[in-house]
């Protein structure tokens, strides 16, 4: 079934399914300007209207219980969702502003079961996790650079979950 609902503001093309498959998926469209973002810090509360979830200050559409609300050790928030195409997005807010919403790919199965979820965290370095197409769970890893493995605040593939 298809669906033209989306996440506030972003536009995306194909994405990498959990494993390592390439897909073809909808794009998520929006209909909010393209301007600055609002210096919100905290995202809110999460309701639901129109069939979705949404938080009251940054906004997005994502399947009721599939989010996240992570502290950053900066104090600012960041959030995790499973969008309405079940791919997993992210949105934090920092001393400047408040992000867009981030695509971080996959496909993301039960949604609406807490489908979503941190693995660990230690400061910026950690880790997010899904139920994949396959029925396993896979984590998608933030780097801190040093011996995380990665750039910082860049993030690894999904990855078979060994947590």
């Amino acid at each position: 079934m298809r669906t033209s609902h989306a996440l506030t503001g972003l536009a995306l093309g194909a994405a990498l399914a959990l494993g390592g498959t390439a897909v073809s998926a909808q794009a998520a469209t929006g209909s909010a300007s393209r301007g600055a973002a609002l210096a919100v810090s905290d995202p809110g509360t999460t309701y639901q209207s129109g069939g979705w979830c949404h938080y009251s200050n940054w906004g997005g559409s994502f399947y009721c219980n599939s989010q996240l609300k992570h502290k950053l050790p900066n104090g600012q928030w960041q959030v995790f969702v499973i969008g309405t195409n079940r791919q997993a997005y992210t949105k934090w807010g920092s001393g400047s502003g408040t992000s867009g919403w981030t695509s971080l790919g996959g496909t993301c199965t039960q949604p609406g079961n807490h489908s979503i979820d941190m693995a660990w965290a230690n400061g910026w370095n950690f880790a997010i996790t899904c139920k994949g197409t396959d029925g396993r769970a896979w984590y998608k890893e933030r780097f801190n650079g040093g011996n995380t493995g990665g750039a910082p605040g860049h993030w690894s593939n999904w990855r078979l979950n060994k947590y």
